[in-house]
């Protein structure tokens, strides 16, 4: 029993963990089809999921039915969440996927569907949940607006290489194994792994969802932030002058700038964001941060360097603050829109 804890337990990490990191908002058009490849194929339950279709399918034909519908749902929600903006918890979605991955084995452990018409529904349906899970993925990354669509569709052409290089793989895998196994023990050693599907899919969710539901015990906002941020929110603490000030001349001070601490505290007031950073910040990171807040729209962020010896980046609103190591703009991308959403604005 301890054993099969212990596997439980280094299974669902990475499955809530395989995210995409924070440097691939700099990537390549191109760099991003590698980015969807190793996506897709660091994805377990993704690839669990996929390999039950292929296996329950029995079919060539039948299983490329079965696995266009999983890929016109994911790509349609990916692209169009995308687009639209909309996020969701990622870590649920994929306590969804985990599900889909027992929903395979079960299905199997009974044998083939009688209806495949309803049975590819189904998938084309998970297809859809999976496609929101990607897209929060990616708008984690930090792309800026311009460069959106181009890399997003070279995104989703990556997931659907590593895609049909898996399936590919299981095909090769489960040749090797008919020849390697008698008939005989053939359907014994399939209806076998439709039981470990069903096992792990269904001993991985919980393990999963108490994860999540641990994370945001106490947590003031319920934004998905990217895994390897490095940022978390909670209530504000950072304080600024409580009266006088009016509104800043310009929206990032360099180092070495003197801070009108006074105006940013008027306008935090306003609904704007301020962003205070080291003033040892490594060149890099504070031209991604210039960036962000003098090309952002709305045009409600304003930042400067901090006034004590914190390392750290803090991204405060009127309630909340988001302490981050270093700078994400993933992060900073949608926790600003979040809070631009909260108070009305059109983010």
């Amino acid at each position: 029993m301890v054993t099969t804890v212990a596997l439980i337990l280094l299974v669902a990490g990475p499955a809530a963990a395989h995210g995409i990191g924070g440097d691939a908002a700099t990537a390549s058009i191109p760099g991003f089809v590698g980015i969807g490849i190793e996506h897709m194929l660091l994805g377990w339950d993704h690839l669990l999921f996929v390999a039950g279709i292929v296996l329950l399918a029995g079919g060539a034909r039948r299983g490329a039915k079965v696995i266009s519908a999983f890929v016109v749902g994911h790509s349609l929600t990916l692209i169009t969440a995308t687009l639209a903006g909309w996020q969701v918890n990622a870590t649920l979605v994929d306590v969804v996927i985990v599900l889909s991955v027992a929903f395979v084995g079960g299905y199997g452990m009974f044998g083939r569907p009688r209806r495949w018409d309803i049975f590819t529904a189904i998938v084309f349906g998970f297809g859809l949940v999976h496609g929101l899970g990607l897209s929060t993925r990616f708008q984690g990354i930090g792309v800026a607006d311009e460069d959106m669509v181009w890399r997003l569709l070279a995104f989703n052409i990556g997931i659907e290489v590593g895609q049909l290089t898996a399936i590919v793989g299981f095909l090769g895998l489960a040749a090797v194994v008919s020849l390697a196994v008698k008939r005989t023990h053939e359907a014994a050693l399939t209806k076998v792994v439709f039981v470990a599907l069903f096992a792990v899919g269904s001993m991985v969710a919980p393990f999963l969802a108490l994860d999540e539901f641990r994370s945001v015990d106490g947590d003031v906002s319920m934004v998905a932030l990217p895994d390897d941020s490095g940022c978390a929110v909670d209530e504000r603490t950072q304080t600024f002058p409580a009266a006088g000030g009016g509104h800043t001349d310009k929206t990032f001070y360099e180092p070495g700038e003197s801070v009108p601490v006074e105006n940013f505290g008027h306008s935090l007031a306003d609904g704007y964001i301020v962003v205070l950073y080291p003033d040892d910040l490594a060149d890099q990171d504070l031209d991604r941060l210039r960036e962000f807040v003098t090309e952002s729209e709305p045009a409600a962020l304003l930042a400067g360097t901090r006034d004590d010896d914190n390392p750290q980046v803090s991204v405060v609103t009127q309630d909340q603050q988001m302490t981050c190591e270093t700078v994400h703009v993933g992060a900073l991308r949608i926790f600003s829109r979040a809070w631009l959403e909260s108070i009305g604005y059109d983010a």
